[in-house]
């Protein structure tokens, strides 16, 4: 029998939940960049991660790391906003470096900055925000 707390477990229920999350965070992005100027990329960066964090949130507590937990969802829920936080402080930097300075497509530069942000979250969300009992 598998147990729900291995890390190779949480690590899979961590990729369909994040896929979940960069799905709902990349239509939030390309949705206000549709309707605004291409220029304001961060501000569409910022409203995809507030998307994708509020889902992320339920369903990172509830599915993903889904053992008896040490705190309660209301200390959970601050820590979360400090990854969030600095996710978003580290996406929209990336992001800034690779469309401004690397004059990269902002769609192909959000995917690959989502990719490094994403996978440090995992560790801080299993480690800090969501502690095994």
């Amino acid at each position: 029998m598998i147990r729900s707390n291995t890390v190779f477990v949480q690590l899979f229920r961590y990729g369909l939940v994040g896929v979940t999350v960069l799905i709902a965070d990349f239509l939030a992005f390309t949705a206000m960049l549709a309707v605004s100027s291409p220029g304001k990329y961060l501000i569409a960066n910022g409203c995809g991660k507030l998307t994708g964090a509020l889902l992320g949130f339920v369903l990172h507590r509830k599915f993903t790391f889904s053992w008896s937990q040490r705190d309660r969802a209301s200390r959970q829920f601050s820590a979360y906003v400090v990854l969030f936080a600095a996710n978003l402080a580290a996406s929209t930097g990336l992001l800034w470096l690779l469309v401004d300075l690397g004059r990269a497509n902002p769609f192909i530069a959000k995917l690959a900055v989502d990719a490094v942000v994403i996978g440090s979250a995992f560790v801080v969300s299993r480690i800090w925000v969501y502690r095994a009992a």
